[in-house]
């Protein structure tokens, strides 16, 4: 018989969420450098796709990450563990970067793919890449943090 504690459950909402939330963020720098190689005015198209993503999926699980975290940290009374308020707070700093440089990025890579403007499309495809770095970055560090419970 199965049977499974609301912890457990809570538990796999949780994981089952940032899979959701940042496992396609994972891909971008290969989506990126192989829409870089098209044709100008056929690269729009993928962005427009990421920031949907990004408003559809990731805002939402980001929002379901935190909620079942919270109570994960709370019915396990972790709140002291620095780990759990490291992870807090870099989730929040994650979330902040997606929602704005990122998503300004993408807007941007948007407007000068349709446009046709080679010049500034690399210029924001070059920040872009480097956001979506940092941001992966930062993502490996919390899941090391909540695997390896250091402190």
């Amino acid at each position: 018989m199965f049977a499974a504690s609301l912890y457990d459950v809570v538990l796999w909402i949780h994981i089952t969420a940032v899979v959701a939330a940042f496992g396609a963020l994972f891909a971008y720098p290969v989506f990126l450098a192989v829409n870089a190689r098209a044709p100008i005015m056929e690269r729009a198209s993928l962005h427009r796709s990421q920031i949907a993503f990004s408003k559809r999926v990731t805002g939402p699980a980001i929002g379901v990450v935190l909620l079942a975290g919270v109570y994960l940290a709370t019915d396990a009374d972790l709140w002291s563990e620095p780990w759990v308020g490291s992870s807090f707070v870099l989730l929040l700093v994650i979330a902040g970067l997606g929602a704005t440089l990122l998503r300004r990025g993408e807007e941007r890579l948007v407007a000068t793919a349709e446009g046709g403007d080679e010049a500034g499309y690399g210029a924001a495809l070059r920040t872009v890449r480097l956001w979506t770095t940092i941001t992966i970055a930062l993502i490996v560090l919390v899941i090391f943090l909540m695997s390896v419970k250091p402190g």
